[in-house]
């Protein structure tokens, strides 16, 4: 009976505490920072330099500007569903946590004579928010994951002269942690109890620019942005568990102890080139790179236990970024825009897990800018992002068991509308 426990501690403690780490450091980059983003499909994301959003997207695009402010409201639709196939041995469900999900976004530049600029800007581009049904075949490894982050931007360009501008900013992250699975109760017969972890925190990094205008037709765009280190932890609530259980949990000291982790948003680059082919079009052409593989250092420790620390080790891979994109000026107060763009898979269909349905990712954006005046500038816009058919396959032993099937036309849907009053 000794050996049987000892074996049960074993397997239980990992399952726990390995199993959530995913949902934590899963996630997504968006590049739908303001409407034209949405609209190009972030063609020409760090080269356009049109509004006040290129305090974020390239904070040496601001010496382009004048005094401005820029309010947006977007959207956005995002459709998942997991079809188990024969070989899963959990019952249960299908998965479903398609959602609506609102945000928003505010920038402001501000001129300081001739070589300075300084701007603000409040957005969102790091984050992944989950939520299925608590009695989906896939409970034990996720029912809930939400990791976002709000960034607070502050940032001056400096231009050199009438071609060279350099920009940079801080990225101040305020990130939000949310973590639920349910507790297989097998050892007492019980239906399934539940485990949750929460927390916020604080990181930062930072954003750099570069703009080079070869005329005014043609200019050029680069924008760094550094990872972000956030520092979550919380001590794990635990609901409805067995006594047997609960024994088990608290004598290995699970219950109680204190779960750290580590999370890092990933670096990446944009070079983007915008060129007015004629007075009535521009052209927008990108290429860039996420660095996802550095989830590969997540470490998580418990902390109360003597020191134990286990490691987990996340197989994301870095991942490429491209995007063309075109503008029509139909006249001095209304243009149209349509943009494409793909980006290579974080993960691939072996190592894709149940809280991290993303793969290859292709962009479709649409919409429009209307100047009511020189001063103020209305935007609309409207994007599709498709994933399609995601493969999943999971098996972490008998008390998750072995989810698998295939995660059915995955895709975003955004709408976005933006205001822009320059003074």
């Amino acid at each position: 009976m000794f050996l049987h426990i000892n074996k049960l501690r074993n397997l239980i403690f990992p399952l726990f505490f390995i199993t959530p780490i995913q949902a934590f450091s899963g996630g997504a980059i968006l590049y739908e920072i303001s409407s034209a983003d949405t609209r190009l499909a972030s063609a020409g994301y760090s080269s356009r330099a049109q509004d006040p959003s290129t305090v974020f997207t390239n904070p040496a695009g601001m010496s382009r500007l004048c005094r401005g402010v820029e309010f947006g409201a977007q959207t956005i639709f995002q459709h998942v569903h997991f079809n188990p196939d024969d070989a899963t041995t959990t019952s249960g469900d299908d998965g479903m946590a398609s959602k609506w999900l609102p945000s928003g976004s505010f920038f402001y530049v501000e001129p300081y004579g001739e070589k300075l600029t300084f701007g603000f800007g409040s957005l969102g581009y790091f984050g992944a928010d989950l939520s299925y049904n608590h009695d989906w075949v896939g409970r034990y490894y996720i029912q809930q994951s939400l990791c976002q982050g709000l960034s607070l931007v502050p940032a001056v360009s400096y231009k050199v002269n009438d071609c060279l501008s350099f920009g940079a900013g801080l990225n101040i992250m305020y990130a939000f942690l949310k973590q639920r699975s349910a507790v297989n109760n097998a050892l007492d017969g019980m239906d399934d109890g539940y485990f949750s972890l929460n927390d916020t925190k604080f990181g930062c990094g930072a954003v750099f620019g570069v703009l080079y205008e070869l005329s005014c037709r043609t200019r050029f765009g680069l924008q760094y942005l550094t990872k972000v280190k956030l520092k979550f932890e919380d001590k794990p609530e635990f609901n409805n568990i067995g006594p047997n259980l609960e024994t088990l949990l608290e004598d290995v000291g699970i219950i109680g102890s204190t779960v750290n982790l580590n999370v890092r948003v990933p670096q990446g680059f944009i070079l983007s080139g915008y060129h007015e082919w004629s007075d009535d079009l521009a052209l927008m052409l990108d290429f860039g790179f996420q660095k996802w593989s550095e989830f590969q250092k997540v470490i998580l420790s418990l902390s109360d236990l003597d020191g134990t620390t286990f490691r987990f080790l996340p197989k994301y891979e870095d991942t490429w970024h491209a995007a063309f994109g075109a503008i029509w000026y139909y006249n001095d107060c209304l243009s149209f825009s349509t943009g494409v763009a793909y980006d290579s898979s974080a993960v691939t269909n072996k190592e894709r897990t149940l809280d991290f349905p993303i793969g290859e990712q292709i962009r479709f954006g649409a919409g429009g800018r209307y100047a009511k005046s020189t001063s103020l500038i209305f935007d609309f816009s409207a994007e599709l992002q498709w994933q399609g058919d995601l493969l999943c396959d999971v098996n972490r032993g008998p008390l998750a068991g072995r989810v698998s099937g295939v995660f059915e036309n995955v895709y975003g849907a955004f709408l976005n509308v933006n205001v822009i009053y320059f003074f």
